[in-house]
């Protein structure tokens, strides 16, 4: 199996996802909310580039059956039912609803990698059950969502893990980039925990209120789930 890294969404080319499997990761916090939101029931969760485009695609449901999330800035948008923190996205808030979702990160590097074979959503909290679900691909691309257009360490040792648990069952062709986030992760004797505490991206997520959401995306394995994005509507539900 070959695996690739693109390291930051606006790092990605068309030729870095064509035809491939990809696995979109934003521990912090867009995919660890998408995959908490279709746990508790959602219908679907949409991801869109921008605040306008999220309203205005909200108009095509009734409203009582659709929730707007994302952030700017790592803050609720103003007007917006939820904000970008897995711990709202409640059974209560999003049950039986369409969740349409921009953030600054993690929607982007979605709507970017439309060409791939399959787009799949990673991130800690559905660890073993991604790995499962890609074991058998022949070409894997993780896609790290990133901070701000810079690489982000949680995204990073994310993919590592995934990496680290594939080695296991297969022969693994990685490029530089996966390579060395491999052995970074491998050398690392709390499993890629350490250099965790010292991301950029974690720590001003702490600083602005959000360590409930740190410590709860950070679980491993929390859910049995390997959601899927619709490559042509865009709509991301569970496998089947």
């Amino acid at each position: 199996m070959k695996i690739d890294i693109i390291p930051y969404a606006s790092a990605t080319r068309p030729e870095l996802t064509n035809n491939k499997t990809v696995v979109v990761i934003d521990v912090l916090r867009a995919t660890s909310v998408m995959l908490t939101a279709l746990v508790n029931g959602c219908k679907e969760v949409i991801p869109v580039m921008t605040p306008d485009e999220a309203v205005q695609k909200s108009l095509l449901y009734p409203p009582e059956e659709v929730v707007l999330g994302g952030e700017r800035n790592a803050e609720k948008i103003e007007g917006f039912h939820l904000g970008n923190s897995p711990l709202d996205y409640t059974r209560n808030a999003v049950e039986n609803k369409t969740v349409i979702i921009t953030t600054t990160n993690g929607t982007k590097a979605l709507n970017s990698c439309l060409n791939a074979k399959y787009v799949y959503i990673g991130a800690f909290l559905n660890l073993n059950a991604l790995v499962e679900e890609i074991k058998n691909e022949n070409e894997v691309v993780l896609f790290c969502s990133g901070t701000n257009n810079t690489f982000s360490l949680d995204d990073g040792m994310c993919a590592a893990a995934i990496i680290n648990l594939l080695a296991k069952e297969k022969n693994l062709n990685l490029t530089d980039f996966a390579h060395l986030l491999s052995s970074v992760y491998k050398n690392d004797t709390n499993s890629g925990g350490t250099l965790l505490n010292k991301s950029y991206h974690l720590n001003l997520l702490k600083q602005k209120g959000y360590e409930k959401d740190v410590i709860f995306c950070l679980q491993n394995s929390l859910y049995d789930i390997t959601p899927q994005m619709n490559l042509i509507n865009k709509s991301i539900k569970q496998n089947p």
